[in-house]
This record gives structure tokens, C-alpha cells and sequence, in this order.
């Protein structure tokens, strides 16, 4: 009886371990350039406050995040784009990348005449767009993206960005994403130039992978890609690449 017993809180412990939730970390990076460190703060935090809301993962928190780093002796600048890394000393399963890719406000002046009196008003329009993926750290795959694009009469189209971002994120079932979503693929074509003529043989990287030689048609997964192209480990050209649909890209590479 007691054998049976111990075999049944056996199976149940088991049970209990792999129905663990999967454990999430939230990456922000701002790939525009036009984002100030407060900015990138109010995105990852409506980031983090989405994945808390969704079911069936557990958030690593930022805080949490920093604090396993500094232990290991780590600075979070240094270790943020080795992502696999930063995901096993994290803990997490899922690395959520969120990039803002956009984030540009433009002003324009207009006159308003009334009772006889004219004005010059200036008024400010933005232009703002966030690309959500969750990757899994221990394959690297992407499997879930999300992009969200905003344009407004104010400077707040980030704020409206990323309050959307929140809001999808919490509807996401992280638990068994990765079961039930495919990422969109779209043809990506690479044909390096120099004074105007093709260059064959190149090695074509994408995200630090080995893809072929240039020139090249390939499959590539939807959302910011890095392309770069190399030649006996020299890097010759390097350009992160916003892929939402077939992309032709002709990077001139100077005279050779």
C-alpha cells in the first residue's frame, strides 16, 4: 500500500512539474533611434503589464532580470543581444522581443485667420510602429509576432502603439503558442552590387546564420531581420531589415 501511494505522489509531482508554466522575459530595444530612455521604459513596462495578464506564463521580471546579472558578474547592455544566453541565465523559455521600429514626429505650421486676426499655429503629427516577437530560447524560434502601426495629430502615436501592444499581449496563449501559430514567411531577394555591376559568391548571413551565396532568394520569417553580407569573415555590408512582404534588396557596396 505504501509503495502505491508513494508511486501515485511520484506521478502526480511529475504531473504537477510538467504542466509548469513557461517562464517569459521581456526585452525592449529601440531600433529607430528616436526614443529617449523613457520612452523605451512606458513600452516595456505596458509590455511586461500584458504578459501578466495572459495566460498560462510566469513574467521574469526586468528587475529580477538585472539582479541574476549582476550576480553573475553581467552588465545588461553587454548580454542583451546574445539572447540565448540572456534567456538560460534568466531562466526563461520565452524571450519576448519588442522593437520599436518607429517613432517619428513631424511639425507643420498653418495660419488661422478669425475676426481679422491671423495666427501661425504649429501643430505636431507622429508616426510610431512596435514589432512584438516571443522566440523560444532553447530552438530560437519565433513563435508568435505581432506588429502594431500608429500615426496621430499629437506626439503620442508611441503611447498609442504600445497601450495596443498591451492589450494583444494579454489575449496571447503563451502556454501552447508554439503549438498553434505559425510566423508568416515572405522572399527576400539579395543582389549586392558594385559601380553598378552584380557580385556573385558573397556569403549571406541573416540573424548571424549562414544562408548561401549571393545572389540569393530565400524564405525568410516575417518581422526585423539583421542581414549582412560577408566575404572571408569581413563583414561588407550589415542593415537590420523590416520584412512584412517580398523584400528586393541591392546594397551597393562600393568599389572593389
Amino acid at each position: 500500500m505504501l509503495r502505491i501511494l508513494v508511486a501515485l505522489f511520484l506521478i502526480g509531482l511529475c504531473g504537477h512539474l510538467s504542466a509548469r508554466e513557461p517562464a517569459l522575459a521581456v526585452i525592449a530595444e529601440d531600433l529607430s533611434g528616436e526614443v529617449g530612455e523613457g520612452g523605451l521604459e512606458m513600452v516595456e513596462s505596458l509590455a511586461e503589464a500584458g504578459v501578466m495578464e495572459a495566460a498560462g506564463v510566469s513574467l521574469v521580471s526586468r528587475r529580477h532580470l538585472e539582479k541574476i546579472l549582476s550576480e553573475q558578474g553581467l552588465a545588461y547592455s553587454n548580454v542583451v543581444n546574445d539572447r540565448a544566453r540572456l534567456g538560460r541565465l534568466a531562466g526563461a523559455d520565452i524571450l519576448l522581443i519588442v522593437s520599436i521600429a518607429k517613432n517619428r514626429i513631424t511639425q507643420s505650421r498653418e495660419s488661422v485667420s478669425a475676426y481679422g486676426i491671423t495666427e501661425n499655429i504649429v501643430r505636431s503629427h507622429s508616426d510610431a510602429a512596435i514589432t512584438v516577437k516571443a522566440l523560444e530560447v532553447e530552438s530560437g524560434r519565433i513563435v508568435a509576432q505581432r506588429q502594431f502601426v500608429k500615426r496621430a495629430d499629437n506626439r503620442r502615436a508611441l503611447d498609442a502603439c504600445a497601450a495596443e501592444m498591451k492589450s494583444s499581449l494579454t489575449k496571447i496563449p503563451f502556454g501552447n503558442v508554439a503549438k498553434s501559430e505559425a510566423v508568416p514567411r515572405h522572399k527576400v531577394l539579395i543582389k549586392p552590387t558594385s559601380g553598378g555591376t552584380e557580385i556573385q559568391g558573397l556569403d549571406l548571413f541573416i540573424d548571424g546564420n549562414f544562408v548561401g551565396n549571393t545572389p540569393i532568394t530565400t524564405d525568410v520569417e516575417e518581422g526585423v531581420r539583421e542581414v549582412s553580407i560577408r566575404q572571408g569573415g569581413n563583414s561588407l555590408w550589415s542593415n537590420r531589415v523590416q520584412v512584412l512582404k517580398e523584400v528586393w534588396l541591392t546594397p551597393e557596396l562600393g568599389a572593389r
